[in-house]
């Protein structure tokens, strides 16, 4: 408190007092200080300045690393995407390659069944002939056992196996 009343006082234990220097003392305060200042600028100002230097070299190199690793971005980038795009090609390739055997395939299996049903058809169309033949020999042998009845029955009397093989022969004869 005592520095307070000691500061707010006016006339001679005043503030004014404590700012009035005289000539010599601003001399005096001139030497000290051009004699500190090679200390201070050693002791203070040196490593501030030292630390100013060394902070703006890290931030030089900070920029300089980080524009090398955008670089290294770009660069790897550029490689990721011409990965991709050869990934993007071979795929496409790959896809082409597998319709193009698949087609073919196709291709195969379709003509293989067109052989398989042209065989059947063959199969099947021989099995008609033959079943038409039979058929028709099975006709001719069943109208001449029937045409023999009708005829012995015509003419009341049995035949012989011999007159029947006989009838036979010039009635097949006579169609032919």
């Amino acid at each position: 408190m005592n520095l307070f009343l000691f500061l707010s006082e006016g006339g001679e234990g005043g503030l004014s007092t404590m700012f009035d220097v005289g000539k010599s003392s601003a001399i005096w305060t001139l030497v000290i200080f051009a004699l500190s200042l090679p200390f201070m600028w050693k002791m203070v100002f040196g490593p501030i300045v030292k630390a100013l230097g060394e902070r703006e070299d890290q931030a030089q190199e900070a920029a300089k690393a980080a524009e090398a690793a955008r670089e290294e971005t770009a660069k790897l980038q550029e490689s990721v995407q011409a990965d991709l795009e050869e990934a993007r090609r071979e795929a496409a390739r790959q896809v082409s390659e597998a319709k193009a055997r698949a087609e073919k395939r196709e291709k195969e299996l379709l003509a293989s069944a067109k052989a398989e049903a042209e065989k059947e058809r063959a199969r099947a169309k021989d099995e008609i002939n033959q079943a038409l033949v039979s058929a028709r020999e099975t006709l001719r042998k069943e109208s001449v056992e029937l045409g023999m009845e009708v005829a012995e029955k015509v003419l009341s009397r049995q035949l012989t196996a011999e007159d029947r093989s006989q009838l036979v022969s010039q009635f097949q004869n006579d169609l032919n």
